[in-house]
């Protein structure tokens, strides 16, 4: 669901993104707000309200349309002005884990889909991704190290992940495995396996 959120401190209107199992429990994902109000001035700059259903395109991006108002949500009263907009995300790029700075994360142990990762990633011009292949009991997998790895770089849509001597994670569908990452300045959208 994509509920509107009013910000007092700055009489402003944000959109988040939630999601739920049941229906019941919600939960903001990470990189809410997926959406904000404009600068002054402009159509959308007051208060926003996203239609409840994402739409697919044939191209495979997401968009919602939203309406947007001029004038904040309590100010000044009697004024109306609005326009109707379009939220695009391209395909993939909905939600992302975003390290602005540094940071890292470590998956559960999981049975590998596949022999070669893929990753939908976008880094700043400064930043990177490293990607590290563990067994199931932690330890890293002989020339699949942090240090053995070759940076994501730029905006990479679902590219394979590499090593110095390796393309692939050099392990068995089925297997159990650890993915490690460390991030500068990046977004990581999705990992698949082939």
């Amino acid at each position: 669901m994509f509920p509107w959120r009013y910000t007092q401190a700055t009489d402003g209107a944000q959109i988040d993104l939630l999601t739920s199992v049941e229906g019941k429990a919600w939960h903001r994902m990470p990189g809410s707000p997926v959406f904000c109000d404009s600068p002054f001035g402009q159509f959308d700059s007051g208060c926003l309200a996203a239609y409840p259903n994402l739409v697919e395109t044939p191209e495979g991006d997401w968009i919602i349309p939203y309406t947007g108002y001029a004038y904040p949500h309590k100010y000044p009263r009697g004024a109306w002005s609005y326009g109707i907009g379009m939220m695009r995300w391209p395909k993939g790029r909905l939600i992302a884990l975003e390290a602005p700075e540094e940071g890292g994360f470590t998956t559960l142990a999981f049975l590998a889909p596949g022999t070669k990762l893929k990753i939908n990633a976008v880094t700043q011009r400064t930043g990177h991704v490293l990607v590290e292949v563990a067994d199931f009991n932690g330890q890293p997998l002989s020339g699949h190290t942090f240090g053995e790895a070759v940076p994501v770089i730029g905006d990479q849509h679902f590219v394979p992940v590499r090593w110095k001597e390796h393309d692939t994670t050099c392990i068995k569908i089925g297997d159990p495995i650890i993915l490690r990452f460390r991030l500068k300045q990046a977004r990581i959208f999705g990992l698949e396996f082939e």
